[in-house]
């Protein structure tokens, strides 16, 4: 499917690095966040304060609290690419602990938006990247990890929360069955915010 993206670093993105100096790109020192405007797609920060975390939901070995979802934004910027959405980006931040002793792997595209009609919800491949996050992530025992999510959905879609999956391991060292789970996930309900 085409897609309306630009996908090769622009020349606004090179002035913005050069003005910001080093420290003002992802991935550059600090805690990799880039230096942005309050209001554009790379500048999380303060426009998230009014969307409380959900309490946290257990599914095999991971356990995920969502930290905040957003709908409505139309790009997506990254340190060395941006992106519009061919309907409206959805955005969340998601915790994920491995409260095992055990190594486990949380998987992105098992993580799935509710509420998008007629399609499986899952994160677009296209923003994943530019906001550089895994496709998965081997978790060490009693580790936590955050994760951003990026969903391109329609724009009249019905989002009403996420629906999080975690691993199908072994339960224990002595029993192969695997550890309990929720077949399709656990929903996790959370009215989006919208815009920036």
């Amino acid at each position: 499917m085409a897609r309306n993206r630009v996908r090769a670093l622009t020349v606004g993105a090179v002035a913005l690095c050069a003005a910001a100096g080093a420290g003002g790109c992802a991935g550059e020192g600090g805690r990799g966040e880039p230096s942005a405007a309050p209001n554009s797609p790379s500048a999380p920060a303060t426009s998230t304060a009014a969307q409380a975390a959900s309490r946290p939901y257990k599914d095999g070995h991971l356990t995920f609290t969502l930290l905040f979802l957003r709908c409505g934004l139309n790009a997506v910027s990254g340190s060395h690419s941006e992106g519009q959405p061919d309907g409206q980006f959805c955005w969340a931040r998601l915790r994920v602990d491995n409260q095992d002793p055990e190594f486990h792997t949380y998987v992105a595209k098992s993580q799935r938006l509710a509420g998008v009609p007629g399609r499986p919800g899952q994160p677009d491949t296209f923003a994943m990247a530019v906001r550089r996050q895994h496709d998965s992530v081997k978790i060490g025992g009693h580790d936590l990890i955050e994760v951003e999510l990026w969903y391109d959905v329609p724009r009249d879609a019905k989002v009403n929360g996420l629906r999080v999956s975690g691993d199908r391991d072994a339960a224990g060292y002595m029993n192969t069955s695997p550890a309990p789970f929720t077949p399709g996930g656990v929903l996790i309900t959370m009215k989006p915010l919208m815009g920036w």
